[in-house]
């Protein structure tokens, strides 16, 4: 009996740990982050019809955006290692309420590296998007593809088939466009370019500030493009 006491008072503390760490990782992992974001929306009421950055970290990295895309009104919604479907059931809170005229999308490889399937991956892109037209039927969608970034190397051919899925998509719709920056933060055989990732070596993941530097003159003429194919007085 005193045995069992033992084990117990030693494993309590560890099971409440996992329940935590449980509880944290799960759907409202991010609910904190979240919260910031509507109160700061409260206080500081973000312009509507705007140029809306969503997606993971390789979205709430990108802090030279409002300079990158002047004159556009710029709203930055990127939160932690987020996946397509935290950014789906946030987008009640961080988007629809801003009613963007473009969004630059940048999520989906912490879904790959964590095990998704490419379809299920663009199947809740898709989803975002017809949810957000629904009172935003000209908005445009700039899409980032999949980094093959030396941390997510064990996950490429995944990447790959989500990249071919994403272009097609893009290709097949309207005013969606499709950004493929492994050509500018990779070189041809596939070998990151250290110096435009934040991180060193086998762990290298988010582009830089150099990075998105080189980033922007891809994506910059393509949200051009999608600005004025979103023009409310555009038939």
């Amino acid at each position: 009996m005193k045995l069992f006491t033992y084990l117990l008072l030693f494993i309590a503390p560890w099971l409440g740990a996992q329940e935590t760490a449980t509880r944290v990782s799960g759907k409202d992992r991010y609910a904190a982050d979240i919260a910031k974001f509507v109160e700061q929306d409260k206080v500081t009421p973000p312009p509507q019809n705007a140029l809306l950055i969503a997606g993971s970290s390789s979205a709430r990295y990108w802090v030279s955006g409002p300079q990158d895309f002047k004159p556009y009104p710029v709203i930055n919604r990127g939160f932690g290692g987020s996946k397509t479907t935290e950014v789906l059931s946030t987008m009640d809170r961080i988007a629809l309420p801003y009613h963007p005229r473009v969004v630059i999308y940048f999520a989906g490889t912490n879904d790959l590296a964590g095990g998704s399937k490419a379809e299920d991956v663009l199947e809740n892109i898709r989803q975002y998007i017809e949810r957000l037209r629904k009172e935003n039927p000209k908005a445009g969608f700039v899409i980032m593809a999949g980094l093959k970034s030396p941390k997510r190397q064990a996950h490429w051919s995944e990447f790959d088939k989500f990249n071919e899925l994403l272009q097609k998509f893009c290709a097949a719709g309207k005013n969606l466009y499709y950004v493929d920056h492994n050509k500018v933060m990779n070189k041809p055989n596939g070998e990151a370019i250290a110096a435009y990732y934040r991180e060193e070596g086998d762990g290298a993941l988010h582009a830089n500030a150099a990075g998105y530097a080189e980033i922007v003159k891809l994506v910059r003429p393509v949200v051009d493009k999608a600005w004025k194919a979103s023009d409310p007085a555009t038939k």
